[in-house]
């Protein structure tokens, strides 16, 4: 299990060096002993994001691949980016000249709108207007693009667009961001870059990626990076590059990126969020949550999410007549589903949270009512088309979604149920005795198991459930003891990195590993 160190708790917290499950506006720790709970500023968050110029888009030479992933990083590790960062080094850019991130900027007394926006007013996305600012707001500007980076984009929108709008009919990474780019120079960069990786033209990846971080350190200089959305979408498609280039025989992750996602949305957002996802910077959200899943699961730890955050508007409180808001409540109870699973992963992995059996079972049972609540209120076109028995086709059972999110949603469910068995407060042994049978728990995992493995064997398209198994099988993977299971797993795994480059190569050894098997 890996050790959970905050790198953004509260000042209390850090100066007496225990661990803060960022609750605000009191965390944990804080409202436990009763203590000032106190914040640093939201741009002084910001500042601690420095990504590195290295793009690690190969091992450097003479390095052994064949080494384990190390589960319990230290703490250099995740603080190497900022010590080993090179933004201070210039390189040669073709389009824009030093100050580009900041060049057409206007101070706030030019802009007419601000003058009718009240300090604390809400923005569409969920987003407070500051009530001071210290340097100028973006304007919208025209990018040009080269023919080579045209079709970079169009390869995003075709391919990778999709692997992001996991739980959003809108596609809003799909259809806005390939808009967005031709008035942002680093959301352009980021496209580039994601997609040159995608198809192994590690020439131009390396070179965009290093020219959208020149441009990123220098625009993260503005107080108001913060509350541009194009700065944040750049970010989580930087993440997915920077996932991209784990290596795929030790699957060692820095989660540089990560951490950028995570200090842009805690100095920007307020205490609700929408599920609809009606924004994109709301739909950035929803990835960035997803994203803390996947490393969350693997490294069992608690995700960086802001728990004390509430979704507003709830999706059985939705109401609207209008055919297209069919699509915004889809979204909502997609995005229920997966605040479910992220709630739960931090019940299981957070050290923080009270131990008191009392409370644990009682929160465990609010966890597991709100999951089975999902299942029997969710609408009637998130339950499958088709749902078969393990046959001639496959060892695992035929789910048939039509729609991404719906599948997507599914296996966060079956995931929760997983989870929730097996970290179930009370008496257990702590080794396990040797039997022939599993015990009855077990097997109900495996059932919601095998029902990931079925949806994904089914939607081989759907590259968000994919990226769902390889996360959760770290979790119920163990307990796959048929080989005819083990082998397809192997074998979902292995086409994912081949259609998807996505580097599952490493999990497929931890996989044999853990179970015996060369």
């Amino acid at each position: 299990m890996g050790k959970y160190r905050s790198k953004s708790g509260c000042l209390t917290c850090r100066h007496r060096r225990v661990k803060c499950n960022e609750a605000h506006p009191v965390c944990g720790q804080c409202s436990k002993k009763s203590r000032d709970c106190r914040w640093e500023s939201a741009h002084s968050r910001l500042r601690d994001y420095r990504p590195t110029l290295e793009s690690s888009s190969t091992t450097p030479a003479g390095q052994d691949e064949t080494e384990s992933m190390e589960v319990e990083g230290e703490e250099d590790v995740a603080q190497g980016g900022r010590r080993n960062s090179r933004a201070g080094q210039h390189m040669e850019n073709d389009r824009t000249p030093t100050g580009a991130a900041t060049a057409g900027l206007q101070q706030p007394s030019t802009l007419p709108f601000l003058s009718h926006v009240s300090p604390t007013a809400s923005t569409s996305g969920g987003v407070s207007i500051p009530d001071k600012f210290s340097t100028a707001l973006p304007i919208r500007q025209r990018v040009s693009l080269s023919r080579d980076e045209a079709i970079l984009v169009y390869h995003y929108s075709e391919h990778l667009g999709p692997l992001l709008d996991g739980s959003d009919p809108a596609r809003q990474f799909t259809l806005r961001v390939p808009v967005e780019v031709k008035h942002c120079a680093i959301l352009l960069y980021a496209t580039v870059c994601f997609s040159a990786r995608h198809v192994g033209n590690d020439a131009t990846a390396d070179q965009t990626y290093q020219r959208c971080i020149e441009l990123l350190i220098e625009r993260l200089n503005l107080d108001t990076a913060a509350y541009d959305d194009n700065i944040l979408c750049a970010i989580v498609l930087l993440r997915f590059f920077e996932q991209l280039n784990v290596p795929s025989i030790t699957g060692s992750d820095n989660e540089d990126h990560l951490a950028g996602c995570s200090a842009i949305l805690r100095a920007s957002q307020t205490r609700t969020v929408d599920p609809s996802s009606p924004t994109l910077r709301e739909a950035a959200f929803w990835v960035y949550v997803r994203q803390c899943l996947y490393n969350a699961t693997i490294n069992q730890q608690p995700p960086y999410i802001d728990f004390s955050l509430q979704l507003d508007p709830k999706p059985d409180s939705m109401r609207d007549s209008h055919p297209l808001a069919a699509l915004r409540l889809e979204t909502a109870w997609a995005n229920q589903m997966t605040w479910h699973c992220a709630c739960i992963v931090n019940f299981c992995f957070d050290p923080t949270n009270p131990q008191e059996r009392a409370f644990r079972m009682k929160r465990w049972q609010e966890l597991w009512d709100a999951v089975q609540a999902w299942l029997k209120k969710r609408p009637p076109s998130f339950d499958p088309i088709w749902y078969g028995e393990a046959g001639e086709r496959s060892v695992f059972p035929e789910v048939f979604f039509t729609a991404v999110w719906h599948a997507v949603a599914s296996n966060y469910f079956h995931f929760s149920c997983i989870l929730l068995l097996t970290y179930k407060p009370g008496p257990k042994f702590a080794m396990r005795s040797i039997r022939d049978k599993l015990l009855d728990t077990d097997n109900q995992i495996l059932q919601h198991a095998r029902a990931i493995c079925g949806s994904c064997k089914c939607f081989p398209s759907a590259a968000p459930c994919m990226i769902t198994l390889c996360h959760t099988i770290f979790i119920w993977g163990p307990l796959l003891s048929d080989a005819a299971e083990r082998d397809e797993v192997l074998e979902l795994l292995a086409e994912f990195e081949r259609a998807q480059k996505w580097p599952t190569t490493w999990i497929m050894n931890a996989l044999r590993a853990e179970w015996g098997i060369e």
